[in-house]
């Protein structure tokens, strides 16, 4: 088992997400902070899909918003010409349009990547407006809060996006307390002694109510207190099913890294999806990830087709993805300008990765 075990997604907007003018992917002219995150959900799954299209969603619309008022404040400018960015806008509302008809992660994934460059585009050109028509900085952000604050087309989209997020998390939330009981209840079954296991899991399933109102009222804050619970006491599960799985079959410790794999790669495409969403490069995470995924694959296919003595060589080249991985995201988060939820659950995450490779055996 991973030593982080389940972790509720904590990067999420607040309430009053659409209010500030620092909070989505446009920000002008104004420093690059907290973007909202989307609620974890397994890889490549409709969960997923459908919770970072409702993000997605939220963001694009808060931008195109942001740019109509940056467009209102430019125009009367002496001697600014706003066409340029009125092409912006024209271009970034069209690819906005098509957001509801993505059906695939690599189609979310290069509409983001389109709206962002969009997004530079109008930042670049916004700045050079700015210069010509002498225009004041505190009055842009002004103009674009009062756009913003309290809109109501904003608050729609945010409302849409926590409800996708709140179903999608306690389903992944349920879909590892049943894994894991499932994994108790293989071990119960053999003999082996799981009460102080099972109290961890038990402690951390009735965590669900509290998790659910947090989420109801949009508290970044009230999920943290959840993690406060959850996070000691799944790694104190960890080590308790980690202990106890020394004493079984090598095929079946693997199956079980196996699975914590998978869940961690869950994770690290959601950080890695929230990276790229304040246009930093991140491309040794994207392929250290990639090879970890490859490997999962390899490996979960060979042992499913009882083919033990195969699976190892990809399993045993998990530990070097494992370590790959880690590095590359404490290299982003002790060098990178990163907003501190993100940076956190980097670090975190680097915590979780070393310690499955620590567990794999070589």
């Amino acid at each position: 088992m991973q030593r982080a075990g389940f972790r509720a997604s904590g990067a999420g907007c607040q309430r009053g997400c659409g209010a500030g003018t620092a909070r989505y992917l446009l920000l002008l002219l104004v420093a690059v902070a907290v973007i909202c995150t989307p609620a974890i959900a397994a890889t490549g799954s409709m969960d997923e899909l459908e919770v970072r299209k409702a993000h997605l969603d939220l963001v694009a619309f808060t931008t195109e918003t942001e740019m109509k008022a940056a467009i209102t404040y430019i125009t009367p400018l002496y001697s600014t010409d706003p066409a340029r960015l009125t092409a912006i806008l024209a271009e970034f509302v069209g690819l906005e349009a098509e957001i509801p008809q993505v059906s695939s992660m690599d189609e979310l994934n290069n509409l983001t990547r389109q709206l962002r460059a969009a997004t530079v585009q109008f930042q670049t050109e916004a700045s050079l407006q700015m210069a010509v028509g002498q225009g004041k900085r505190d009055e842009l952000v002004q103009h674009i809060g009062a756009a913003t604050a309290n809109n109501p087309y904003i608050e729609q989209k945010e409302q849409a996006y926590w409800s996708t997020r709140r179903t999608s998390q306690l389903r992944d939330f349920d879909a590892w307390t049943a894994g894991v009981q499932s994994t108790l209840n293989a071990l119960k079954a053999q003999g082996f002694d799981m009460s102080s296991a099972q109290w961890s899991l038990d402690v951390i399933s009735a965590q669900r109510r509290n998790l659910d109102a947090a989420l109801a009222v949009k508290s970044d804050a009230e999920i943290e207190a959840v993690n406060a619970v959850i996070f000691p006491r799944s790694i104190q599960l960890a080590t308790e099913v980690k202990e106890t799985q020394a004493q079984v079959s090598e095929g079946e410790r693997m199956r079980f890294l196996l699975d914590q794999g998978n869940r961690g790669v869950v994770r690290a495409d959601q950080i890695n999806n929230d990276v790229i969403m304040i246009l930093l490069d991140i491309d040794e995470a994207e392929g250290a990830l990639r090879s970890l995924k490859g490997n999962l694959a390899t490996a979960n296919r060979l042992l499913a087709n009882d083919n033990l003595a195969a699976a190892r060589t990809p399993y045993k080249l998990l530990r070097q993805d494992f370590h790959q991985l880690a590095m590359a995201y404490r290299e982003l988060a002790n060098t990178a300008s990163l907003p501190a939820d993100i940076s956190t659950a980097m670090r975190q995450m680097v915590v979780t990765l070393e310690d499955s490779a620590d567990q794999v055996e070589v």
